[in-house]
């Protein structure tokens, strides 16, 4: 289903309030809850130098300092505590490192990670 939305107004630092077309009253909002909102790409507007969208993250390549081949990131996550890169290595099974400046070093076609310390 396709819905036509407005943003109206900023409501706190990270929320928006916003209208949808055809949604008129609380009951009716109240039913879209958990509902996943998608936009076509051409709808986006163009990422400044220092930004990307997460979704042009999936499928590149995560190296160490070293240039070692981590392995590649399959989905971008985020539980409530920070954004994370889901990685798979070349064996093993997936995993997940933090996406923040302690870990992530450079955002290029491959992705430069420091890798924490296993305790």
């Amino acid at each position: 289903m396709d819905y036509k939305i407005t943003l109206k107004n900023k409501h706190k630092h990270d929320v928006w309030l916003a209208h949808i077309e055809g949604i008129n009253n609380k009951e009716e909002a109240d039913a879209l809850k958990g509902t996943k909102l998608y936009c076509d790409r051409a709808h986006l507007v163009d990422a400044d130098d220092d930004e990307i969208y997460q979704i042009d993250l999936i499928g590149r390549a995560c190296v160490d300092e070293n240039g070692e081949i981590i392995g590649t990131i399959t989905a971008v996550e985020n539980f409530g505590a920070g954004d994370l890169f889901d990685i798979k290595p070349p064996n093993g099974q997936n995993f997940y490192i933090s996406h923040d400046d302690k870990t992530v070093l450079k955002i290029d076609d491959k992705i430069i990670v420091r890798m924490p310390e296993v305790i």
